[in-house]
């Protein structure tokens, strides 16, 4: 039986950019885009900044350096999460579940920049009773790590958690883990996939 529901964030609970991210950030350093994609991204060091293993300080000291200048950090910071839009209509879904009696814990690779904004301007996170996120427990999908950290978050066993993310070999290791996981593709199937785990959803949603 089904007790906990996690949900991964981008894509699934919120729209988001990275290109966009990387065109807003670009105009604050005064650069092209693709020069911030080959310092964040290609570098890894987004990724070590999402997984916690280098903190705000840092990241822009990096970038401070690699343009030898000052820049402005909150304007910075503003540039590079302000990409988010937030999925209304998965309202109604989390609402049932909550109703329902399911424990809801959001797993998501995210920044603090990015989480902190999500949280000061969006709503669906009021239905949520546990965040794993990467930051904080300095691990990313799909490193079993972060599951571990998500199933003990959720209070129940593995075998009685579902997970749904919408990048394919995140759900693999979920599986791999011992969860109950459906690949995100739309909101209809999501709710399809629920009712098959024998989930009471009413029509409508």
């Amino acid at each position: 039986m089904i007790r906990a529901c996690l949900f991964d964030m981008g894509n699934v609970l919120v729209d988001f950019c990275h290109e966009q991210m990387l065109r807003q950030m670009a105009v604050v350093c005064d650069c092209e885009a693709d020069e911030l994609r080959q310092l964040l991204f290609e570098s890894g060091q987004l990724l070590r900044y999402e997984q916690g293993l280098i903190d705000e300080d840092e990241l822009h000291g990096l970038i401070e350096k690699h343009f030898a200048r000052l820049i402005d950090r909150p304007t910075l910071q503003h540039a590079a999460a302000d990409i988010f839009a937030e999925r209304m209509d998965m309202h109604p879904l989390l609402d049932q579940l909550k109703q329902s009696g399911q424990t809801l814990v959001l797993l998501s690779n995210t920044s603090r920049v990015h989480f902190e904004f999500i949280r000061e301007r969006f709503q669906f996170l009021k239905y949520f009773d546990a965040c794993v996120l990467s930051y904080e427990v300095k691990s990313l999908k799909p490193e079993p790590e972060i599951y571990r950290a998500a199933v003990e978050a959720a209070g129940v066993s593995a075998g009685e958690c579902f997970f749904t993310d919408d990048i394919e070999i995140n759900i693999q290791a979920a599986r791999e883990f011992g969860l109950k996981a459906a690949q995100y593709t739309t909101r209809p199937k999501l709710i399809e996939d629920l009712r098959d785990l024998s989930l009471s959803l009413p029509s409508g949603l």
